[in-house]
């Protein structure tokens, strides 16, 4: 993925937000309740498992520690999904204190839908998607630095926000602002750490 391609893909994922938040986050979220007894539902819970940052952050300082000495470039891609990984995962936990939006749960369970500021409760702690925006960096900074690997990546991204709405933990403007800050952060850093040298 280039760069300004990555630069449309967030303006397209910013209009899709606003889209979902007005019109489309309690349809999708009323579809994946009625299915949430299905197989998918099911497989959804083990796969979204990988949107956690537990797993990528340790083995990619593992990997800086390793070669910083023995292969310079091989370290500051290392270093580069650290970053955007851990920077991006902070920023969508402060956002999610913030905005203070409500799971879909409470729409179920309450009829209440929409956003109550300044929030800490889990149930209140809805936008953006964590996994996703974890997805969406690694995702992002691996098309980044290989081109070949961006579908493969994209696919990766899409599934685990799918994983999020059929486990009935986010709404899909949720997975859509996951997505823009995974990939605007993996974004700003990977034109910092390598384009700001050539």
């Amino acid at each position: 993925m280039t760069v300004s391609a990555s630069y449309r893909l967030l303006i397209f994922l910013l209009l899709a937000c606003g889209v979902s938040l007005m019109f489309l986050d309690i349809p999708v979220a009323e579809f994946f309740k009625s299915h949430e007894n299905k197989v998918f539902f099911r497989f959804s819970t083990e796969i979204t498992e990988l949107g956690k940052s537990d797993i990528y952050l340790p083995v990619s300082l593992a990997v800086w520690v390793i070669f910083r000495k023995r292969n310079p470039l091989v370290a500051r891609i290392a270093l580069s999904f650290f970053l955007a990984i851990i920077i991006s995962g902070m920023a969508s936990n402060l956002l999610k204190f913030f905005f203070g939006r409500n799971r879909p749960v409470m729409l179920y369970d309450f009829d209440t839908y929409g956003f109550e500021f300044l929030h800490t409760r889990y149930y209140k702690t809805s936008f953006p998607s964590g996994h996703t925006t974890v997805a969406a960096a690694l995702g992002a900074m691996t098309a980044l630095h290989w081109r070949k690997l961006t579908i493969p990546a994209a696919i990766f991204v899409i599934l685990m926000a799918v994983t999020r709405l059929s486990t009935l933990n986010h709404f899909l403007s949720d997975t859509l602002a996951g997505m823009i800050l995974g990939i605007g952060t993996a974004l700003i850093i990977y034109r910092r750490m390598f384009q700001a040298r050539s």
